[in-house]
């Protein structure tokens, strides 16, 4: 009996290490799926603010070795009524009725987006009307808030905003088993390394946690300081550099994708979680296919 316990515990784990999965959603030209995302943002001693999208995948074309794809968002809703959290919540609105356009391959992982030039002038329009009527945070001007919106936008950017934990495209053309593991970088520059488990051919958890050293740091911080202050970063980092070897960051995030039988996302429930230097928030995100 003992032995045959030993055996079978044997087998299980090495079903268990042994468990991958490819993720490959059937496409085709005309195919159009919705969905539903709710993101709430909170922070201690601050009321929590929800944004609310919907967002159009829609196949419009099918090349010799992919497709392509139509993506926009159709609906914005937000709670944010203070400055600070309404410039979380630009960031969303501006999105709405642009179509960004992005070449998958035949696996559905997207390798490039087609309209960049377009797609960043349109932003630029849509934020000019958007920050007319936007409260101001304190000591702060429209120059200052429309630098801040739009200092990573570019091709990188707009093609990695398809590629966050908490897009449907996110695990296209992956292959994955219990164990795996890989390293990312948030959108605010956090390097993190994630962990995948395979609970079933449809589920599949993710656990992240940082993955920085004090070079790390440095250059993260030396980048954020190049945005705010251009051409005095150096000089900058010279006063500041001491003090980031002390510096501590802690992140943090867990996902749980559960897929259909023809490979799409059906639901992502995400929770992130930040803090350094006295300073936390954490986000809460909810994506489900309508």
């Amino acid at each position: 009996m003992k032995r045959f316990f030993l055996l079978s515990t044997l087998l299980l784990a090495t079903l268990l290490v042994c468990a991958q999965t490819k993720i490959a959603p059937k496409m085709k030209k005309g195919m159009k799926k919705v969905y539903a995302t709710e993101a709430t943002i909170g922070a201690p001693s601050k009321p929590a603010t929800t944004i609310s999208t919907e967002t159009v995948f829609e196949v419009i074309d099918e090349t010799s070795d992919g497709y392509i794809l139509d993506i926009y968002v159709t609906d914005v809703k937000t709670d944010a009524k203070d400055a600070e959290s309404r410039v979380y919540s630009l960031a969303t609105e501006m999105l709405k009725d642009v179509h960004n356009k992005y070449v998958t391959d035949k696996d559905g992982k997207v390798t490039k987006m087609l309209n960049v030039e377009e797609r960043i002038k349109q932003i630029n329009e849509m934020l000019d009307k958007l920050l007319v009527d936007v409260p101001l945070p304190a000591k702060s001007t429209l120059a200052d808030l429309k630098k801040q919106l739009t200092g990573n936008l570019n091709e990188e950017s707009l093609l990695n905003s398809v590629l966050i934990s908490t897009s449907p495209l996110t695990l296209n053309g992956k292959t994955i088993r219990t164990g795996t593991e890989e390293e990312y970088k948030t959108e605010q520059g956090i390097k993190m390394k994630r962990t995948y488990t395979i609970k079933d051919k449809s589920n599949i958890q993710t656990d992240a946690k940082i993955n920085m050293n004090t070079d790390d740091m440095r250059n993260m911080v030396m980048g954020l300081v190049e945005k705010i202050v251009p051409n005095q970063s150096e000089n900058l980092m010279d006063m500041i550099g001491p003090m980031i070897s002390n510096l501590k960051i802690d992140a943090s995030e867990s996902s749980t994708y559960t897929l259909q039988k023809d490979g799409w996302m059906k639901s992502i429930a995400s929770s992130t979680n930040y803090s350094s230097m006295g300073v936390s928030f954490s986000v809460k995100t909810k994506v489900t296919l309508k």
